[in-house]
């Protein structure tokens, strides 16, 4: 059976390491794998080869603001994000680096050129990093535009030796605008090969859109588009590794019929030919597309792809090796955009069906094609798939064999189903005939663009793990175990695949060893216990093999087993001495001790025997079988006071024979002393006085209880008692004193030394010294100066109580009606104040004096105050309206006033009197006034309650004739 396994085994753990390999591809298109999920957006991603199955991504990312930054990621073969997770730091200098354009670097690096707008305009700035992320150039980048005006979209391809060439669109300034297209080499230093840009487009006035592809030789292909006049042109350069431009000085004119040509893109192969697709209007609205080969030479043909109606877009070519080309492109020939393609050699001639093969029979638009070899003489194609809804697009691909069947289904496989859009498919081969793909992606919101990649292999299907069982020991040994006993050790169990494991079954090839496992299932990522055990039942030495067979690929899995059956006769007591602590002379006390047997053979209990006569058993032998026992009492009876010791000594046929057991026990006479209470708080008590209380001590036991010292450690508490000596169940009443000699809180304790077996006995005292509630003035005299009559002023006068018990204070009054209190009764904490207010209002001219009679419980009371001030003519009123002999109407003072104000008039003569407020709307807000009065100055306060700020009338009227006044009730 060993060997079987061994067979079995050992072909699948050399496959271990490419199915591990596997773990992170997602298998469900609707997940895929996250290269970068920041927040905020990621967009134009580009794709190369990392040189190791695996791919480098790069971007530009907004993830600091609303500025864009270059980021890459590496994902290798198995799917596993090599860099720092969302992406390593290619460049994030001031204001915004975007669009890049990548190639591979030959050493499982990446070059990458892009757009740059930190110098105020745009210029072409270039990196290189390593196979870990690193940057390797000036950490800032490498300038390779210095103009003013504007550079921008770079193209960049490989000069084959491990520098790359960077073509770009540059604006040369001036009206009208114009722009030429430029090139540039770099080596993998980054240093320029080139001590000038190579100008591309000669006097071509306006060209833009460069598309690059290398010749093979070191050089490389340019394709652009032209502006003369309000139509594009296509044109092309060829230039070499040094920079000279290989045909026209303005290009080739690849198309410059009537109509724009726009949108040239190229793809090259090795040997320096080259595929250059663009499209064609000269025909109105419908963008015809064409195909045209180049060798060093220039072109070789040129023909429109398809003979059908409707137009093409979205073209994207691909090398696929020995003169042969790929072309894809979205074509409406059936009324939306749908997925072609088509196979071209160098002299033009098709490979398929004269209009292309059509990749997918979905209902949708496709649109963003792209290409690549499958390296099998076939092609992928991904593209935007639109059947769930513009905004719900969707990445799928399809794969053509090199006879022009697709290999995948009718619809295609789909790359990615995740909500909301998807789009600008990326992809590299995967050198197994499938592909990886990256793209931009908007599941988490239509404002948030993220990169994800997933790996699609050569039958249309994803990457899946299989389930594969990890063990944390394949091996357990026991050593010596007693026989029918069980010794266990846990094991756990993982799935480490991609898949459920099931565990079908767990046998042994020794009855005495098991496995058992919580559960029979294990899905991915998860792990489980199982518990090994060893139960002997027969004496001697054991090997054995627990197989589980399951659905794991690394099944049957064999865990190793090893252990010793021993059988013997074994003693256990419960108790490892005996102690019977204090027992009163002349009485028994019991403790039980179990004995029992835990081994394998009968114990023998010869002899069971204490070495003192102060304690006996009652069972002196026994004989126990396996995993019995009994229960034997232990007697201590004292005769006298004192300590008393032995040993209890069992013999026996166990290997440990024979086994002792220490005894101890005391022999008392009993004393025993209670206190009531066992704790006491005197509370507050004054400075100079004293409280007493009492306590009562009980002798509880059976001896005459003698306290030998009954001290505090707080010479403010005492006891005013003396001791004396208390016979059994008798009792004593002793006074304590607590005596404060400080203010605040004391604490102590009484320690009560004596014969009781429970001393030295302690009482817990507190108690607070207190002082009586005094009481002090600030300012002692209130003088408050001179008022206008009509009008009030507050002073504030401070209370403080130096004492520490609380100052209540019971009145507060005046024997002065000019001089009024707002609190007349308060309480005042110890070593607190408190400020009252105390209003001066002068009910006429002149000095005017007066007393603050203060009653509390300080032992001075009543306190007195002084106050004193001067009533003063109100010279802020001003006169109104005056009838003479009459009456006379001032102006309210103050106004604009809150929370009130006095109105002032006099009489001349006696007569009935009304004073009215209104408000704006002519209601009456307040009749302050209405009765006769005699002649004189005289005043009312009117304080508004809740009406609303703003202007108000007062109205003054005596006998038939009346007056009125203006004031404003602010906020």
């Amino acid at each position: 059976m060993i060997s079987l396994k061994l067979r079995h085994v050992v072909p699948l753990l050399l496959l271990l390491p490419f199915m591990f390999a596997q773990a992170q591809w997602k298998s469900d298109p609707s997940l895929n794998n996250v290269i970068c999920q920041e927040g905020s957006n990621q967009n134009a991603p580009r794709i190369i080869s990392d040189g190791r199955g695996g791919a480098i991504i790069c971007w530009h990312d907004q993830r600091t603001g609303s500025d864009f930054d270059i980021y890459a990621q590496r994902i290798d073969k198995d799917g596993y994000v090599r860099w720092t997770v969302n992406g390593n730091v290619v460049n994030k200098s001031w204001l915004s680096q975007s669009k890049p354009d990548m190639v591979s670097d030959g050493e499982n690096g990446a070059l990458i050129a892009w757009t740059d707008t930190r110098n105020g305009n745009n210029d072409i700035y270039a990196q290189r990093i390593d196979s870990s992320g690193n940057v390797l150039w000036d950490k800032d980048g490498v300038q390779i535009t210095f103009d003013t005006t504007n550079q921008s979209d770079p193209k960049v391809t490989t000069d084959g030796m491990g520098g790359m060439i960077v073509t770009w669109n540059g604006a040369t300034g001036g009206w009208p605008p114009t722009s030429k297209i430029y090139a540039q080499r770099l080596d993998k230093d980054g240093a320029f090969v080139w001590g000038t840009a190579s100008l591309i487009s000669g006097k071509l006035r306006f060209s833009n859109a460069p598309s690059i592809a290398s010749d093979g030789h070191g050089g490389a292909y340019i394709a652009y588009a032209y502006f003369p006049r309000p139509e594009y042109d296509v044109y092309a350069q060829h230039i070499n590794g040094n920079g000279t431009v290989l045909w026209a000085s303005n290009g080739l004119a690849i198309a410059n019929g009537s109509g724009s040509q726009d949108t040239p893109f190229l793809a090259s192969d090795a040997d320096g030919n080259a595929l250059l697709a663009y499209t064609d209007w000269g025909s109105g609205s419908t963008p015809i597309l064409y195909a045209v080969t180049l060798d060093t030479s220039g072109s070789r043909s040129s023909q429109k792809v398809v003979s059908t109606t409707g137009g093409q877009s979205y073209q994207h070519p691909a090398a696929l090796g020995n003169g042969m080309f790929a072309l894809a492109w979205s074509d409406t020939r059936g009324g939306k955009g749908a997925a072609y393609a088509q196979i071209f050699d160098i002299n033009g001639t098709k490979s398929w069906s004269a209009d292309g093969v059509r990749l997918s029979n979905r209902s949708g638009e496709q649109v963003a094609t792209f290409v690549i070899p499958d390296e099998n003489g076939g092609i992928i194609v991904s593209w935007e798939d639109k059947t769930r809804g513009t905004l719900n697009s969707d990445i799928y691909a399809q794969r053509v064999s090199a006879a022009g069947d697709v290999q995948w289904t009718d619809a295609g496989a789909p790359v990615c189903t995740a909500d909301n859009g998807k789009q600008f498919p990326q992809m590299i081969p995967d050198g197994a005939n499938g592909a990886l793909v990256t793209w931009e992606d908007y599941r988490p919101s239509f404002s948030n663009a993220e990169i994800y990649a997933s790996r699609i292999l050569a039958d249309g299907s994803f990457p899946t793990e299989p389930p594969i069982l990890s063990f944390s020991e394949k091996s357990a040994s026991f050593g010596n175990v007693v026989l029918n006993k069980t010794s266990k050790k846990t094991i756990t169990l993982t799935n480490i695949g991609g898949e459920t494991v099931t565990i079908s079954s767990v046998t042994s090839n020794d009855p005495q060893f098991s496995l058992m496992a919580e559960k029979n299932t294990i899905d991915p990522n998860e792990q489980i216990s199982a518990e090994v055990a060893f139960t002997p039942t027969m004496k001697g030495s054991f090997n054995a093999e627990i197989t589980v067979e399951s659905s794991s690929v690394t099944s049957p899995d064999v865990v190793t087993v090893s252990g010793t059956g021993i059988a013997f006769p074994a003693i256990e007591t419960d108790r490892p001495a005996i102690a019977f602590g204090s027992v009163s002379v002349g009485t028994t006390k019991v403790i039980g001790l179990t004995i029992s047997n835990p081994g394998t053979d009968t114990l023998t209990i010869t002899e069971i025997k204490s070495s003192s006569n102060d304690f006996v058993v009652d069972v002196a032998s026994a004989i126990l079988p396996p995993g019995e026992d009994l229960v034997d009492s232990v007697r201590f009876t004292p005769a006298t006071k004192g300590s008393f010791s032995g040993q209890l000594t069992i013999t026996s046929n166990a290997p440990t024979s024979p086994t002792n057991l220490p005894l101890s026990g005391t022999g008392v006479t009993e004393v025993s002393l209670g206190i009531d209470p066992a704790a006491i708080s005197f509370g507050d008590v004054p400075m100079g006085s004293y409280k007493d209380t009492t306590v009562v001590l009980t002798n509880n036991g059976n001896e005459t209880l003698t306290i030998s010292s009954f001290t505090a450690d707080d010479a403010s508490f005492t006891l005013e008692s003396a001791t004396a000596d208390i016979p059994p169940a008798g009792t004593a009443t002793l006074t304590l004193r607590f005596t404060p000699m400080a203010e605040g809180q004391v604490s102590g304790e009484f320690t009560i030394e004596s014969n009781a077996a429970s001393s030295p006995n302690t009482i817990a005292v507190d108690g607070n010294g207190t002082i009586d509630p005094a009481i002090t003035f600030a300012p002692a005299q209130l003088s408050f100066g001179s008022v206008e009559m009509g009008s009030e002023k507050s002073l504030a006068l401070t209370i403080s109580n130096p004492g520490s018990l609380t100052l209540m204070i019971t009145s507060v009054t005046s024997t002065s009606a000019d001089f009024t209190v707002d609190e007349t009764q308060f309480d005042v904490q110890g070593g607190a104040s408190y400020t009252d207010s105390i209003r001066f209002t002068p009910a006429s001219m002149g000095m005017i004096s007066g007393m603050l009679i203060i009653e509390s419980n300080a032992i001075s009371s009543p306190d007195t105050v002084l106050l004193d001030g001067t009533g003063t003519e109100a010279s802020a009123v001003q006169e109104l309206q005056a009838f003479p002999g009459a009456f006379t109407l001032y102006q309210n003072y103050p106004n604009p006033f809150n929370p009130s104000t006095t109105i002032r008039y006099d009489l001349k003569t006696s007569a009935p009197v009304r004073v009215t407020v209104y408000n704006t709307l002519g209601e009456v807000a307040a009749t302050l006034v209405d009765e006769a009065q005699r002649p004189g100055m005289h005043s009312v306060q009117w304080t508004p309650a809740g009406n609303t700020p703003g202007l108000y009338f007062y109205v003054l009227r005596v006998g038939s004739r009346q007056a009125y006044g203006r004031m404003i009730l602010t906020r």
